[in-house]
C-alpha cells in the first residue's frame, strides 16, 4: 500500500515536469526536482533511511547554549541563590522574634509576678501591723474591762460577805501572835460595827483598839502595833492584785459600796 502512495507521487512530479517544459522555459529558472524513485531503488530504503536519520538525530550532541542564554542561566541561579537567602533570612527573623518575644513575655510575667508579691508582702505587712494594734488595743480594753469587773465582784462580796474582813483581821492576829499586844486598828466606821458584830464584844478582841477612819475603804484595815504595822487595806490590797496586769488603777468609796 505504502508503495503505491510513493508511486503515485513520482507521477505527480512527472506531470509538473510535463507542465513546466510546456511553458517559455527560457524565461523560468532553472528547478532541480529530485524525485524519491532516484535516490531510493524502494520503499524500504527510504524507511531505513529516515529511521537511520532520527537516530542519528536523537544522538547528536545539542548545540552549544548561546552568551545570551548563559547569562540568563546566570540570572536565574542568581535570583534562585537570593530567594534562598531571603528564606533562611526569614527563617531567621522569625525565629529571633519568637525568642525575642518569649524573653519579654517572660521578663514581663516575672516583673508582674515580682510586683504582685511586693504589693502582697505590703499587705501583709499592713494587715500584720494593724493586727498588732488592734490586739494592743483590744488587751488595753480587755484589761479595762477585767478591772471594771473585778471592782464589781470586790464591790458585790463586801456587801454579800462582810465577814471577811474579820476573818482577815483574826487570821493577821494569830499569824504574828498579836493577841497579847497592844494593837492599833484603823478602818472605815463601817468596818468597825462589823468587826464589833463578828468579835461580840471588846474582851474578844485583847488589847485591840479600833480607831474609825472614813478616809479608809471598806472591807479593809490598818494595824499598828510594837514591832510595825499591817496594811490590810483594801486599797493596797486591790493594787497589788493589779500590778501584774501593768495597771494602776485605785479603788474608790464607790467601788465598794
Amino acid at each position: 500500500m505504502q508503495a503505491k502512495l510513493y508511486w503515485a507521487e513520482a507521477e505527480k512530479m512527472r506531470s509538473s515536469n510535463r507542465i513546466i517544459r510546456g511553458l517559455d522555459a527560457a524565461e523560468l529558472p532553472n528547478w532541480s526536482v529530485e524525485l524519491i524513485g532516484s535516490r531510493y531503488e524502494n520503499p524500504v530504503d527510504r524507511m531505513m533511511a529516515e529511521i537511520n536519520r532520527h537516530q542519528t538525530e536523537i544522538s547528536a550532541p545539542p548545540p552549544a547554549p548561546t552568551a545570551e542564554e548563559l547569562r540568563l542561566k546566570e540570572w536565574e541561579q542568581a535570583l534562585a541563590r537570593r530567594e534562598k537567602q531571603l528564606e533562611e533570612l526569614e527563617k531567621d527573623t522569625l525565629k529571633q522574634a519568637e525568642e525575642r518575644g518569649q524573653q519579654l513575655g517572660y521578663e514581663a510575667g516575672w516583673n508582674a509576678a515580682h510586683n504582685e508579691r511586693v504589693v502582697l508582702v505590703q499587705a501583709a505587712s499592713t494587715m500584720e501591723e494593724e493586727f498588732e494594734r488592734f490586739k494592743g488595743d483590744l488587751s488595753e480594753k480587755l484589761l479595762d474591762l477585767a478591772v471594771l469587773v473585778s471592782k464589781k465582784v470586790i464591790g458585790d462580796t463586801l456587801a454579800m460577805h462582810p465577814e471577811y474582813a474579820a476573818e482577815l483581821l483574826n487570821q493577821v492576829l494569830e499569824n504574828m501572835q498579836l493577841h497579847s499586844k497592844a494593837v492599833t486598828l484603823r478602818a472605815h466606821p463601817n468596818t468597825i460595827r462589823v468587826l464589833e458584830a463578828q468579835f461580840g464584844d471588846q474582851q474578844m478582841l485583847g488589847n485591840l483598839r479600833m480607831i474609825e477612819d472614813p478616809k479608809q475603804l471598806q472591807g479593809g484595815f490598818l494595824l499598828q502595833h510594837p514591832e510595825g504595822e499591817v496594811d490590810a487595806t483594801l486599797q493596797t490590797r486591790w493594787l497589788r492584785a493589779i500590778e501584774a496586769l501593768g495597771r494602776n488603777n485605785p479603788l474608790s468609796p464607790e467601788d465598794t459600796e
